[in-house]
């Protein structure tokens, strides 16, 4: 599995950024804080892979 940008594993990267942002974000609505700082951990691992400096996954607020 090859990308545009010829890294194999961009994809798979992306893809573990995707989930653990919303995994992240379910467990902060459950106030669950050490499950939400691992899982920021690795999203944040995940867009490192992915080459994008992201700060913090997008939280929905507990209403939406």
């Amino acid at each position: 599995m090859t990308d545009q940008s010829g890294n194999p594993h961009h994809e798979i990267a992306d893809y573990i950024s995707t989930m653990t942002a919303q995994l992240a974000q379910m467990a902060a609505a459950e106030n669950f804080v050490l499950l939400t700082h691992l899982l920021e951990i690795a999203w944040l691992e995940a867009e490192r892979l992915c080459g994008r400096d992201s700060i913090a996954p997008r939280r929905r607020s507990v209403d939406g």
